[in-house]
């Protein structure tokens, strides 16, 4: 515990020359700083410690403390926010109100100021209100993680992760597929999704390359889009990365992670509420506004710059085409005819122009099918990639049994529909 009277006393006795006791000494003694025992120690020569004691605004409001009308004023604006955060709300505050032009006759009359974090930490203790962020509280039991240095470039290290959550608070959850720098802590693309999966972390990786180039490597957990833990062959999505020159590593813990799972924190406590500030309303447009506008303004907060200037990132070569890269992969074999079988159809091998391109039977092939759109479907034989065209007189026997149940079902209710009419006409009667 502080004790200002018996600081003041033993910096007396040094200033009268009674005592050589040092600044460290009464700091230890006391608990303030050196700093602060120095500007006491001023005090001293002008004033008695009875004075100093009795403060010259006890009892006055200060200086520097909110008029009422704006405490008014921030208190009604608060009531919009009813679950944020202590700094999203100072920021939201300062953006919308102080620093919006629209909003610079209200500030006038209201005499409202840039106010910072403790201002608004203290009115929320004074009003009761309830921060959406609660800072854990280590005991000295607790495990602690050793820190990991930050990569010194750009592009050397990319963390990853999807993180689940009810973003527009309907009971619907969306997984946004997110991807982090190492080096500079910003976010590089985040892509939403109503699950975890393969097309999601291909939105993310293709945003990544176009917008900054190719990273070096790629850190992930053990999720079965990045690792085969069956077999440990490498997935599509590994596929991918390794034909685009990027190296896959994979954490064992969360942890490990760390720079990702805090950003999945901080944006499930800011974005709830920006979705509706911004006038969010369904995924495509939070996909899009994500991208264009959200991760610079939480980039802008939250990141900072490397250690060294130089980047990582390796830029796509001109004209490129990365419909070869972005697609599965499968084998397949020619079957008679000159095509192919996928998902119960067929499909014919064919030059660009769409003339037959003649294989023969069982040469094996790569089957790709394209993974933003799926109805492109392409052959590659021998470094060299053909279309293909789907034949549509051709049915499996399972596509025949569906279409025959579809049928059945078309008759049945078109034959009740018969009998309702000619039962209300009294065409026919009801069987006792």
């Amino acid at each position: 515990m502080k004790n200002k009277k018996y600081a003041l006393e033993l910096l007396q006795r040094r200033v009268r020359g009674e005592d050589k006791i040092t600044y460290k000494r009464i700091s230890e003694l006391t608990g303030y700083s050196k700093q602060h025992l120095i500007r006491l120690s001023k005090q001293i020569e002008e004033k008695d410690i009875d004075s100093i004691l009795t403060h010259d605004l006890i009892g006055k409001p200060s200086n520097h403390s909110a008029p009422d009308q704006e405490i008014e004023f921030i208190v009604t604006f608060k009531n919009k926010y009813p679950s944020v955060s202590i700094s999203q709300f100072m920021d939201i505050y300062h953006e919308d109100v102080i620093w919006n032009k629209e909003m610079k006759q209200c500030v006038e009359k209201n005499s409202l100021k840039i106010r910072s974090y403790s201002f608004f930490k203290l009115l929320y203790k004074k009003q009761g209100w309830k921060s959406t962020i609660k800072h854990k509280s280590f005991g000295k039991n607790s495990e602690s993680h050793p820190l990991r240095d930050a990569t010194p470039r750009r592009g050397v290290l990319i963390i990853v992760d999807g993180t689940p959550h009810d973003w527009f608070e309907n009971g619907k959850r969306q997984t946004l597929h997110l991807a982090i720098d190492d080096a500079t802590g910003e976010s590089l693309a985040g892509w939403f999704m109503a699950t975890e999966c393969l097309l999601g972390y291909c939105h993310l990786l293709k945003m990544i390359i176009t917008k900054n180039g190719i990273p070096e490597n790629f850190y992930s957990d053990r999720y079965a889009v990045f690792y085969n833990s069956e077999d440990h062959e490498l997935t599509q999505f590994g596929r991918m990365c390794e034909e685009l020159g990027i190296n896959m590593i994979f954490a064992n813990t969360p942890q490990a992670r760390g720079k990702v799972e805090r950003w999945n924190y901080t944006i499930q406590n800011r974005l709830l509420v920006d979705i509706k500030r911004f006038g969010i309303k369904d995924v495509d447009q939070l996909n899009y506004w994500f991208n264009s506008f959200y991760i610079k303004y939480l980039n802008k907060k939250f990141a900072y710059d490397p250690k060294e200037k130089e980047t990582m990132f390796v830029l796509l070569k001109r004209r490129q085409d990365l419909s070869l890269i972005f697609c599965r992969k499968e084998d397949r074999t020619i079957l008679n005819g000159n095509c192919i079988s996928y998902k119960s159809s067929y499909y014919q091998i064919v030059h660009k122009d769409g003339s037959n391109y003649p294989m023969f039977k069982g040469t094996k092939v790569k089957l790709m099918i394209d993974i933003f759109n799926p109805e492109l479907i392409r052959i590659e034989y021998r470094k060299k990639v053909f279309n293909t065209y789907k034949i549509p007189d051709r049915m499996t026997a399972a596509e025949k049994r569906r279409l025959t149940i579809i049928q059945n079902k078309k008759d049945l209710e078109a034959a009740l529909a018969k009998r309702d009419f000619e039962l209300q006409k009294g065409n026919i009667s009801k069987k006792p």
